[in-house]
């Protein structure tokens, strides 16, 4: 997964720090399957991730892998070029967060004093948009929310 992430990477930027953390057998809790987490740093200090996990159905009741999901996962390979573009995406967009977080960010931005918050945030992603009119059923909290004039078509 990460030599078939960095290839994706290589052709936009050379000098990629990819770090580590693999488990395997016990150490992993005798996982059923694998998964790939990747965290962007920006130059502005910003955390953009996606993360991604392959594995076997369990039974809940028994902890076997299911008969009839003994299926062959996807190749590791495949799921780093994969992840590899989805987090390109998410930078693409733009915005202080990734779309898995806009939910927290706007809640966290609701429950600060009135007029301190000021984000930017990439294409609102259907959580965002849920967790918006949560925010505004339950705390009253409603957002001025402004397309930026510099990223428009």
């Amino acid at each position: 997964m990460i030599h078939s992430a960095r290839g994706v990477f290589n052709r936009l930027l050379p000098d990629l720090h990819i770090s580590t953390d693999h488990k395997v057998g016990e150490q992993a809790g005798n996982s059923p399957g694998y998964g790939i987490s990747l965290v962007a740093e920006t130059t502005s200090g910003c955390f953009i991730s996606a993360d991604t996990a392959i594995s076997y159905g369990i039974r809940e009741e028994t902890g076997e892998i299911e008969d009839d999901e003994r299926k062959d996962l996807v190749p590791a390979k495949d799921v780093g070029n994969q992840i590899a573009f989805i987090i390109l995406g998410e930078i693409e967009q733009g915005g202080v967060v990734d779309s898995t977080h806009q939910g927290l960010l706007f809640l966290l931005c609701a429950l600060c004093p009135r007029d301190i918050s000021k984000v930017r945030v990439g294409k609102l992603s259907p959580y965002g948009i849920q967790s918006l009119k949560l925010v505004r059923d339950f705390l009253g909290v409603k957002f001025d929310i402004k397309p930026d004039p510099a990223s428009a078509p």
